[in-house]
């Protein structure tokens, strides 16, 4: 959350300083001819939104060590998840008005504590439920996701199809013309180390292993797809859809734990989006809209079974400038 808060603090500086300081030329630098729609050449563009998302029917984490038993537990009902918070930064460069490079990152901040009401089986141990009418009933504890760190980091090519097509929407129907589309591909990583009250929640009885599970350590970069439309809706209003997914099925990690552990992920997120994007503000375009966001991990070998699905959706608020 240190490096989301830094990096908001450092895009409003450079906003107030720019607008403050030296307005006039610093978006003098931006083609006067470039909009929404239609970036120039050499332009930078920087998106930021935050989302607040909401859990989608049942999330899961399981860990199994060996044969050990292992439970399903779910993040409402046993951790007391009911929403994530999911900043997100998107940096692109465009070499020409058609091809580009992009960088991003986002933050999964997970939330949430509730009583332990009964045992739950995970990472080789037993994580103990409340005892009570005892001596020892002020051990009763309350289950969270703290100490987790989630986030993920992309990079992508991006290329407007918009100039293959553009010349030939006369026969169109009305609705489909004016889409500025644009698809992307590229590699993911992510970096997961989710934790059970930071690792040490109280055992059932003394356990060599910690209550989390380091998704990172064998996880791969994985590739994606995606693709985004953007129309004009008049009034300087725009909407915006994109959408990205990856999948991959038990891929080599390179990594053994009783065996060769196999990576499976698999992922998918979808913006909609209302975007204002006036000339007098000279790249600046807030946006609000809805983020739908699910993600799946699966990495199994003979000696260990990691498993992790989250499905969420929520609003988001946030904004792009182009410079």
């Amino acid at each position: 959350m240190r490096l989301v808060k830094l990096a908001v603090a450092l895009v409003v500086i450079t906003l107030l300083t720019s607008a403050n300081c030296f307005a006039d030329d610093f978006f003098s630098l931006r083609d006067p001819s470039a909009d929404l729609l239609t970036p120039a050449r050499h332009q930078f563009d920087i998106e930021a939104d935050d989302a607040y998302m909401f859990l989608v029917g049942p999330s899961i984490l399981r860990r199994r060590i060996n044969s050990f038993p292992d439970t399903a537990i779910n993040l409402q009902h046993d951790l007391g998840v009911s929403q994530l918070q999911l900043p997100e930064v998107l940096l692109s460069f465009w070499f020409d008005d058609v091809n580009a490079v992009q960088f991003q990152f986002r933050y999964y901040g997970i939330y949430g504590s509730k009583p332990q009401t009964e045992p739950l089986a995970f990472g080789g141990t037993i994580i103990a439920p409340p005892v009570t009418g005892t001596a020892t009933a002020q051990q009763s504890q309350k289950l969270n996701p703290g100490g987790t760190r989630w986030y993920t980091f992309g990079g992508y090519y991006e290329r407007r199809l918009t100039p293959l097509y553009q010349n030939h929407e006369a026969g169109l129907p009305q609705f489909l013309q004016g889409w500025d589309s644009r698809a992307k591909i590229g590699l993911e990583f992510t970096y997961n180390d989710f934790r059970i009250n930071d690792g040490t929640p109280l055992f059932s009885q003394a356990s060599p292993f910690e209550a989390r599970i380091r998704f990172h350590d064998k996880g791969l970069p994985i590739p994606v797809i995606g693709l985004e439309e953007r129309h004009w809706l008049g009034y300087n209003f725009a909407f915006e859809a994109t959408a990205q997914g990856y999948w991959a099925n038990k891929w080599p990690s390179g990594r053994s734990e009783g065996g060769e552990v196999y990576d499976s992920q698999s992922g998918f997120e979808t913006h909609w989006r209302v975007i204002y994007a006036s000339p007098d503000w000279r790249g600046f375009s807030p946006f609000a809209g809805f983020n739908y966001n699910y993600t799946k991990y699966t990495q199994t070998s003979s000696g260990v079974g990691n498993f992790l699905r989250v499905q969420l959706f929520g609003p988001e608020v946030g904004f792009n400038w182009s410079i």
